[in-house]
């Protein structure tokens, strides 16, 4: 929504996707401003900003700026990102068809859980969970798989900032990481109404070369048609379907 923008950052989008439009050549301050109809003092401030955090290079010679090379960084890691999504995407279907229910797949950004890719039944009786919506990474099973496998002083630090605050608020800090632990062990994480009052899912890490959870992929479905009883069954599923990805991904699985 147009009332939701923030200027500062829609003038430095705008930028960045202006230079890598015109083949990455540089540009100079005037003609940048003059280009994009932008206040010049304006463009300055936020070419400055950008080159602080190596978004842009600046040539001190030319007096001019091009991409920098953050961007190959900030590049590489959504291609990475990108291509275990399209590893997992044909498992995703599978699981589909072999559980009917639906099925998502997670990534970690900061204290969320963002769905990557997910397939659903195109029935009216249904769990929607469009790509791209963000959830809690301190609630339910996918932000749990993500959970279980931090360093112990990281989930002090998420705890401090509120983070790990559980649907069921009664519980404390050591009762999360006992939990967490449970997680570990059996190799999936589950969860009851944590998300949404009568929906359970059900959920299992993926591992990269380093042995951390790159994505979590997870079932969801209403209490009435994924209960407890098949939330263990349908877990042991996952972990093996997981396991295979990470293989496939050249992951190295936690022991």
């Amino acid at each position: 929504m147009a009332e939701d923008r923030v200027p500062a950052v829609e003038s430095a989008v705008r930028i960045l996707k202006f230079l890598k439009d015109r083949n990455h050549r540089p540009w100079g301050v005037s003609e940048l401003s003059r280009s994009l109809h932008l206040n010049k003092s304006t463009c300055f401030n936020i070419l400055k900003a950008l080159s602080g955090h190596d978004l842009l290079a600046y040539d001190a010679g030319t007096r001019k700026y091009g991409l920098g090379p953050a961007l190959i960084e900030l590049g590489g890691a959504a291609s990475i990102a990108t291509s275990r999504a399209e590893v997992a995407k044909p498992f995703l279907q599978d699981l589909f068809e072999d559980l009917n229910l639906t099925c998502l797949l997670g990534q970690r950004f900061q204290d969320r859980v963002i769905i990557v890719d997910r397939v659903e039944a195109q029935d009216a009786f249904r769990i929607t969970i469009p790509i791209g919506q963000a959830l809690p990474l301190g609630q339910g099973a996918l932000g749990r798989c993500f959970l279980a496998y931090l360093p112990e002083s990281d989930l002090d630090h998420l705890w401090s900032q509120g983070v790990l605050e559980q649907a069921d608020r009664r519980k404390g800090q050591p009762q999360i990481k006992k939990a967490l632990a449970k997680d570990r062990r059996q190799g999936f994480a589950e969860s009851f109404g944590e998300i949404a009052k009568g929906v359970n899912a059900v959920a299992t890490p993926i591992f990269d070369h380093r042995g951390d959870v790159a994505l979590a992929l997870g079932v969801i479905g209403f209490a009435s048609v994924l209960p407890h009883r098949r939330l263990a069954h349908c877990g042991r599923k996952l972990r093996e379907v997981s396991g295979l990805i990470t293989r496939i991904m050249g992951g190295q699985p936690r022991p």
